[in-house]
């Protein structure tokens, strides 16, 4: 069979950065070192392309596994969409306790800001996401904004702001956190293995958004399901919109009714379309 066709370009061309090395950190009993991996979607005719915003997605894993590329399928929704979009690695619990999770994220948004032209980013429209403990880490990168002790590594003539910040079902009081009954068969999910053995309350608040949030924080999206058995949906995603809401800060939040966690309901595409209408609007459309 042979067959002339029009050519047609009608849908944008994605390319993959994968594995890119976004921060150096210790390893190895802090006599070495290794470097933390970011993978991005951007668009490939880059020549001309005005800047876009830019979704940076924080995978979860109990705080002590991580995959930095296992939700970049998902993430093609937004990239299709108009959005460079970027997911990393990060320090696990096993490798360095709280605030080192923090430090890499933040430097992640760092390093965004500093290679904006190369991947087609607009610096002031970077919007984090995170499920889970990606949740945790995502909601702290809005509320610590200005807080210099979080700022360490590499382009520190950046900082670590965001515009908006999507929380999928992740713990943001740890202050309150009661241990969930079936957290042997989720990787041994431990308060201690995150922020230490013997943590004091003082960790346990510097590692909660819900008393680290100030009402100059950006726009808030939180989503929730109702049967979320790890993460309970009143003392924390429940009681943090009202604390957003109390301060004055922008915040909507879905309640997922019948969803556990890291249901895949969260990941339909009639949830990311809220979420893009979202960011969308925090930005006045992209």
């Amino acid at each position: 069979m042979k067959e002339e066709l029009c050519a047609r370009r009608e849908r944008e061309v994605l390319a993959l950065a994968a594995g890119i090395a976004y921060s150096m950190t210790p390893d190895w009993y802090e006599s070495t070192y290794r470097s933390l991996k970011m993978n991005l979607l951007f668009p490939k005719e880059r020549a001309g392309h005005a800047p876009q915003p830019c979704l940076l997605f924080v995978c979860g894993g109990a705080y002590s596994v991580v995959n930095g590329a296992v939700w970049l399928p998902e993430m093609m929704y937004f990239a299709r969409r108009g959005y460079t979009v970027a997911t990393i690695e990060y320090r696990t619990s096993n490798q360095a306790c709280f605030p080192a999770a923090l430090i890499d994220v933040k430097a992640a948004v760092r390093f965004l800001k500093a290679h904006a032209q190369a991947f087609c980013i607009d610096p002031a429209r970077i919007v984090i996401a995170g499920e889970s403990a990606g949740g945790t880490l995502s909601a702290l990168v809005g509320a610590t904004a200005g807080q210099s002790a979080y700022e360490q590594g590499d382009y520190l003539n950046y900082d670590s702001r965001v515009a908006a910040v999507v929380d999928f079902y992740g713990p943001v009081d740890l202050e309150n956190m009661a241990r969930p009954a079936q957290s042997e068969d989720v990787h041994n999910w431990t308060l201690e293995a995150f922020l230490g053995a013997g943590y004091s309350p003082e960790t346990a608040r510097a590692a909660s958004a819900m008393a680290q949030i100030t009402p100059g924080a950006p726009p808030f999206l939180i989503l929730h399901g109702t049967e979320d058995a790890l993460v309970d949906i009143r003392t924390q995603s429940d009681a943090f919109y009202e604390r957003l809401c109390a301060l004055g800060v922008p915040a909507t939040y879905y309640r997922l009714r019948g969803a556990g966690h890291g249901d895949a309901a969260f990941y339909q595409d009639e949830i990311k379309e809220k979420i893009l209408r979202f960011m969308n609007g925090v930005f006045g459309g992209v």
